[in-house]
């Protein structure tokens, strides 16, 4: 669990099925449970997740060729992977440079430093990256992750900036990079890696690409709920006037 305040609203954000604290907030957030929360804004979605409990050779095994031979030609470009469990002030800020740059450049919101600098200070994020044989940074992965659980936050790379073939080493580092971050956390001790959701519709030509390149590495779809509580009457009427706004937003669509 950790803290941090919005709109001049405390919010506590709980993550995967670990347990509640006892904790002042106006609003506390569960993410990415196997079970709604009773007396809750609930909202079930989809995720893939890898089974970290099986041998390495299982689990790459269960990727599709095309991943196994980008993962394997990846190592081959002399791309390097680093990583940071407990990232310290310069590794955000350097994520966060390049991912509010991958994301303005596919009209996404840019990052939440608020709330990535709380999962800092409880220990919760962890970030990796992959650089290129001349040094230079070519993709960045943040987790957030427990003691069985890390779940992809945020991926970014710089490929649309560059042309086809420098586009298509990052496409392979991007690969190796979560086969690394895979391989880590197993040996840690964690039991899943969490893709970070999955489209469940047919329709978003973009997001089928992501799950076509997310089902490249195999695993399962699983459902999850996610789920807001107010602890306060600031909480409530926040979260009243949240809903009202998504309702008139889905009138208008």
């Amino acid at each position: 669990m950790f803290l941090y305040e919005k709109s001049g609203l405390k919010v506590a954000e709980v993550f995967f099925d670990e347990p509640e604290q006892p904790v002042r907030a106006d609003i506390i957030r569960y993410h990415h449970r196997s079970q709604p929360i009773a007396q809750a804004r609930c909202t079930g979605l989809e995720t893939l997740w890898i089974d970290l409990s099986a041998d390495p050779d299982s689990i790459l095994g269960a990727m599709n060729r095309d991943t196994r031979y980008k993962i394997n030609r990846a190592a081959k470009d002399g791309v390097v992977y680093e990583f940071q469990r407990q990232p310290d002030a310069d590794w955000l800020a350097q994520f966060r440079d390049l991912y509010d740059r991958f994301a303005l450049s596919k009209g996404l919101a840019p990052s939440n430093g608020t709330r990535l600098e709380a999962m800092l200070r409880q220990g919760a994020l962890d970030l990796s990256r992959m650089r290129g044989p001349d040094g230079e940074i070519l993709v960045w992965h943040a987790h957030v992750r427990s003691q069985q659980r890390a779940r992809l936050l945020h991926s970014a790379s710089i490929f649309r900036e560059m042309e086809k073939n420098a586009a298509a080493v990052i496409g392979r580092a991007n690969r190796l990079c979560h086969w690394a971050d895979m391989q880590r956390f197993r040996g840690e001790g964690l039991a899943t890696f969490d893709f970070g959701g999955w489209y469940g519709g047919n329709e978003d030509q973009a997001k089928l690409r992501i799950n076509e390149f997310k089902r490249g590495f195999g695993g399962a779809v699983v459902p999850q709920y996610n789920s807001d509580r107010a602890a306060t009457w600031k909480g409530a009427a926040a979260l009243y006037v949240r809903s009202a706004v998504r309702m008139i937003r889905g009138m208008e669509d």
